[in-house]
């Protein structure tokens, strides 16, 4: 049954670009939070999705982004330049690559955390806790059915909607 019209998906409604748009706004957002921080909200997510075993490799970690091999190699070499993430390679398979995060890069994760969650708090204050709530739920099975549909396992699991 369908649940969408084609008035429903216009231009100024389309989940779609209402979707892109949030997301753009909100690492513009968070950019200029971290302006201060010498680290761009892709390092911290690049960290934060290692740190906490979400990707492991980095294949992973380029679909995870949404970003070529080559600019996730770049993003690698900057941050095991500054001795936030390390590449692991296996003892039995020199060509396997895990990723880890450092101590410093732990640390860093932890000093920018508040100001991710601060600026998410700031963004859905209007809304109430039922409502937060019922909007992270609804984001994670939106993207468990769209990883089914594409024949992903699906990483989201209840409670981390928001991240």
């Amino acid at each position: 049954m369908a649940r969408l019209s084609i008035e429903d998906c216009a231009t100024q409604r389309s989940p779609g670009r209402m979707l892109r748009r949030l997301e753009q706004d909100v690492k513009t957002l968070l950019e200029r939070r971290f302006a201060a921080e010498d680290v761009t909200v892709t390092q911290w997510i690049a960290l934060k999705v290692v740190r906490d075993a979400a990707v492991s490799n980095p294949g992973e970690l380029a679909r995870e982004l949404n970003i070529t091999s080559g600019a996730t190699t770049r993003l690698i070499d900057t941050l095991e330049e500054r001795g936030l993430m390390a590449r692991d390679r296996s003892a039995g398979d020199r060509r396997l690559v895990g990723l880890k995060v450092t101590d410093g890069g732990d640390a860093l994760v932890q000093t920018l955390a508040p100001i991710v969650v601060a600026g998410w708090n700031e963004l859905v204050a209007d809304f109430s806790d039922t409502e937060v709530e019922q909007f992270s739920a609804m984001l994670a099975r939106l993207l468990v059915v769209a990883e089914r549909m594409l024949g992903k396992e699906s990483a989201v699991f209840a409670g981390e909607a928001i991240s």
